[in-house]
This record gives structure tokens, C-alpha cells and sequence, in this order.
């Protein structure tokens, strides 16, 4: 039998400022802002997410530059260029894009690498944790959809004839409607993303699947939609897709027409289907991590 051997490694014991339960939310946030951003991570898991943010912003200084181009505001919408409610059509495959990476990485990687025990060790529920993510999720994604848009609305206030301040005062409405329609967009994609990311595995996969579901859907749904059995309409609906695309059509007056606004639904029931996932996919989701706690 060997002699027992103690070996000192340095270990001490913890004497910093104990923040309880807000300083552990406080670091979840934290650190699923940095992982969707790549932040302190290799390059090329950089890459992606600012490209993708590159390619919003620069898409709103190209609309910029035309209206500066034309050099007559009122001509350039007149003549169909780009303003805020169609600004969301271009880059929200961009942001549908982000979502499909940004949610499964944010909930995946701690649960298959074993350490949800660790962080609900700590002074951290469920609840805290999974809202420390949506907090995160939100904060980026919102600030794809909201930073275009306020690049755009500068944009077009420095080029205006009638000045910047008179153009900013007769266009008060836009502080609260791209606001209304961002959280749309971010409610419904991210609900679904989230549910997903909670049921499958691997990021990869997970990713896929979302678009799989969102993509396809809402073709398959208008099709349905248009068929003569009773109820039809309201398959509509579930092309999920589009309903931040019907709020944003009732906030800006847009004049494409999707399924749902085609059989009589209008932005309030959008909406409300929204809400109903969001409520949905927040049930399932905590149902799942406290199974896992």
C-alpha cells in the first residue's frame, strides 16, 4: 500500500463581490451576446455574424445613396425607391439567416456539453437562465432589424429638402412603428428558432430544421389556404413567415398582399398568432430545461 500523498495546488477559496442570482443572469447575458457575435472566440466563428450585420447596414446607406442620388426625396418614393417598410423585406432574410445560427447556439452547446449542472449550481433558476438568453437573442437580433433602420431614417433626414429637424418632426411615427414591427420579427422567428434549438442536439441540425419549417411552411400554408373545404383560411395562419410581414404591410400601408391578408386577416390577428407562440414555445422550452435542471 502506497503512502497517501496530499499535493497543495494553489486552490483558494472565492473573496470577490457575491452578486447572487442578478450577477449570474448578468453573466448568461453576457456570454450568449459574445457567443452569437463570436466575440473572444476564433476568427472564423466571427466571420458569419458580422457579415451578415455588415450586409444589413450596408443595404440601408445603398438606399440612402439612391434617394441622394435621384437628389428629390418625394420623386424617389414616388419613383418606388426603398423606404422603411420595404427596407425590412430586403434584409429580413438576413436576419432569418442570423436566427437560424444565433438560437442554437446560444441553448445547444450547454446542454450537450454537460454543463447546465454547473450553472444551475449557482444562485441561477431555470427561469433566470432561459431569460438571461432570450435577453441576449433579443438584444442582437434587434439590433439587426433596429440599426438599419435608424442608419435609413438619419440617412434620409440629412438629404431631405425640407431639413433635418422638419423631417424628423413630420415623421414621428417611424420611432414607434419599426420598433412594433422589429419585435414582431424577433417574437415570431425567435419563439419557433428557440423551440427547436430545445429539442434537437446539434446546431447544425437545428438550424436546418428552423428554416425547413419557416421556408417551406409558408408556401405549403398559402396553398392550402386557397383551397375550398370550410376552415381553409385559416391554414394561412401557420405561414408564420409572414406575419410580421402583415404587421408591417398595416403599419406602412405596403401594397404586397400575403395569404393571410388575402383571406380577410389583418394585423391584429397576426398578432395574435404571434403572441399564441411566443406563449406556446415559452411553455415547451421551460418545460424542457427544468426536466434537464
Amino acid at each position: 500500500m502506497t503512502d497517501q500523498v496530499i499535493y497543495d495546488r494553489g486552490y483558494r477559496t472565492y473573496d470577490g463581490e457575491r452578486t447572487g442570482p442578478g450577477g449570474a443572469r448578468k453573466a448568461v447575458y453576457k456570454d450568449g451576446i459574445r457567443r452569437v457575435l463570436g466575440l473572444g472566440r476564433k476568427s472564423r466563428e466571427k466571420v458569419y455574424p458580422w457579415v451578415m450585420i455588415s450586409i444589413a447596414i450596408g443595404m440601408a446607406a445603398i438606399i440612402i445613396g439612391v434617394h441622394w442620388f435621384i437628389g428629390d426625396l418625394a420623386q424617389s418614393l414616388s419613383e418606388g425607391v426603398p423606404s422603411y417598410g420595404e427596407l425590412f423585406d430586403l434584409y429580413s432574410w438576413i436576419g432569418l439567416l442570423f436566427i437560424a445560427f444565433a438560437a442554437p447556439w446560444l441553448l445547444i452547446p450547454d446542454r450537450t456539453r454537460g454543463v447546465l449542472s454547473v450553472y444551475f449550481s449557482r444562485p441561477l433558476t431555470v427561469d433566470g437562465y432561459l431569460s438571461s438568453k432570450v435577453a441576449a437573442f433579443a438584444t442582437v437580433v434587434g439590433g439587426i432589424y433596429l440599426i438599419p433602420q435608424i442608419v435609413l431614417h438619419l440617412g434620409l433626414g440629412l438629404i431631405s429638402d425640407d431639413g433635418f429637424l422638419t423631417y424628423m418632426g413630420a415623421n414621428l411615427d417611424v420611432l414607434w412603428k419599426v420598433p412594433v414591427i422589429t419585435l414582431s420579427f424577433v417574437a415570431m422567428h425567435g419563439a419557433l428558432a428557440f423551440l427547436v434549438s430545445a429539442v434537437v442536439n446539434r446546431p447544425g441540425v437545428a438550424s436546418a430544421a428552423f428554416l425547413g419549417v419557416l421556408i417551406p411552411g409558408r408556401f405549403i400554408a398559402a396553398q392550402i389556404s386557397e383551397a375550398t373545404f370550410p376552415g381553409a383560411r385559416w391554414t394561412s395562419l401557420l405561414a408564420f413567415d409572414h406575419l410580421p410581414r402583415v404587421i408591417r404591410d398595416d403599419l406602412f400601408r405596403d401594397t404586397v398582399t400575403y395569404p393571410a391578408e388575402a383571406v380577410g386577416f389583418n394585423g391584429w390577428t397576426a398578432a395574435a398568432v404571434i403572441a399564441v407562440a411566443v406563449v406556446v414555445s415559452a411553455i415547451i422550452v421551460r418545460a424542457r430545461y427544468r426536466r434537464l435542471a
